[in-house]
Formats: C-alpha cells, structure tokens, sequence
C-alpha cells in the first residue's frame, strides 16, 4: 500500500458524514479520503448515476472494459464482485464487459466505442459515432458512457497508484 487508508471510524467531520452514508467502504474510496473534496466529488458523481438513462448493467460493462483496459485488478474485482452480487451482470457478462466484446450487437458496439475512446483518448472516428447511434444510444446516452470513462479512470489511477488491499473476491480470469 503507497497511499494511506483513512479509516471511517477514525474520521471526522466532512470525510466522517461522507462514509456514514455510504453502503460499503471500499479501500479505494480510503484512500481517495486523503483528500475530501475528491472524496466528496467522487461520491456525488457515483450517486447522481443511478439518474442517468444509460442502464446500470451498461455502466458496469463500462466500468469493467476501463478498469481491464486500465490495467485495474482492484476495480475489476471490485465491479465483478458488485454486479454478480447484485444481479446486474452474470460471470460471463463481466467477462465479456473485460474483453470489450459481446455475441449481443447494442453491447458489443457500446464495448467497442469505449475501447475506441479510451484507446484514441476521445478522438473518436465519425464512423463510430454512427455505429452506435445506430444501436440506439442517443446522445445522452454517449455522454453518459464518456462520463463512466471517466469516473471509473479516477478510481483505476488512485488503486494504481496505491495498491489498496483487496476487499473483494478475485476475478476469474479471461
């Protein structure tokens, strides 16, 4: 661990309200307490999701493609953990999410447009745009998933960086 964890029990004031509300605290958001405004913002982005019209099995797919792209063991296990548990995505859906591909042509395409925007750092071809227009996705929709790219990087980097312990079961792996 290169980071220090900031234990929710040995808290106080605005990181101490911050944890309280929060379901589980895993050790990456400990270390993000280092600092408690980005806590606080990390926090806020996560909540305010759960009104984004890109589906919550969508946003799980996004965070795993980003976190395998990123190179992330903690955030893969981290989001495979939560969305088997939670019945958002099968073992073989996380898989596929991690691989960036999907026998499902809506899936396999979104997974494809995050590899492409990860990978070209957002510059997109036109192509790509139409594909997954094409599919459905509306421009809010887009947004959203650049959005997931990006929440989903700060947490990659900071487990990166600082090598929290596991707090979840391992990934199987692809």
């Amino acid at each position: 661990m290169r980071l220090q964890i900031i234990e929710p029990d040995k808290t106080d004031g605005q990181i101490r309200e911050i944890f309280k509300k929060l379901v589980m605290v895993p050790n990456v958001l400990c270390m993000m307490a280092n600092s408690g405004p980005v806590l606080e913002n990390y926090t806020h982005f996560h909540y305010t999701q759960a009104s984004y019209k890109l589906s919550e099995k969508f946003r799980k797919m996004v965070s795993l493609a980003v976190s395998e792209f990123n190179e992330c063991s903690y955030c893969i296990a981290l989001h495979t953990s939560t969305a088997i548990d939670a019945g958002t995505l099968t073992e073989a859906e996380c898989i596929d999410a991690r691989k960036m591909s999907s026998m499902d042509p809506k899936i396999n395409t979104m997974l494809r447009f995050t590899r492409e925007v990860l990978e070209n750092r957002g510059k997109v071809n036109a192509d790509s745009i139409k594909d997954i227009k094409k599919q459905g996705f509306n421009d809010q929709e887009i947004i959203e998933i650049i959005s997931v790219v990006s929440f989903i990087t700060l947490a990659n980097l900071t487990a990166n960086i600082g090598e929290p312990e596991l707090d979840f079961l391992e990934p199987p792996t692809i």
